[in-house]
């Protein structure tokens, strides 16, 4: 499997597409064992901030888990990355294609009800919180509030 394979939100239609979503597990510890391998075959530079904040990360997510197992990070992440991903407080276009990508159909260009419904899904599940939750959450935001009436 390819790094890009690995990261491709499947469609329905796809043959390899599994209904049952499971929670991803990042490993910050992992993570910067394999960019410290890819940065010399790659060439490019990582900003010193950078390499410090994942190894910051990797300690604390060392130290949660010892004291819960279960410790999932994206769970935590959740509310977060929602909230900038519906606000894009920076104005960012590759955050606002991101948003299109995971919500519109590639054919027409409208949002995509199934995509909605497995994007819906996929956040109850990795957040643990009830889908009426996750909707309200998407709701408080101006941009979350357009969004609904897009659909």
């Amino acid at each position: 499997i390819t790094f890009g394979n690995s990261l491709k939100y499947l469609d329905s239609s796809d043959p390899n597409f599994n209904d049952t979503t499971t929670i991803p597990e990042l490993k910050f510890d992992k993570l910067l064992d394999s960019l410290s391998r890819l940065v010399p075959r790659f060439q490019f530079d990582l900003p010193p901030y950078f390499i410090n904040n994942a190894r910051a990360l990797s300690t604390l997510e060392g130290i949660a888990r010892s004291l819960d197992p279960t410790f999932n990070v994206l769970t935590i992440m959740y509310p977060y990355a929602l909230n900038r991903l519906l606000r894009n407080p920076s104005q960012s276009p590759v955050v606002e294609r991101t948003l299109q990508q995971l919500i519109r159909s590639e054919v027409d260009g409208r949002v995509d009800r199934k995509k909605m419904k497995r994007l819906l899904r996929d956040s109850a599940t990795i957040s643990g919180l009830p889908k009426r939750r996750v909707v309200w959450d998407i709701m408080k935001e101006r941009e979350g509030r357009k969004l609904v009436v897009d659909i």
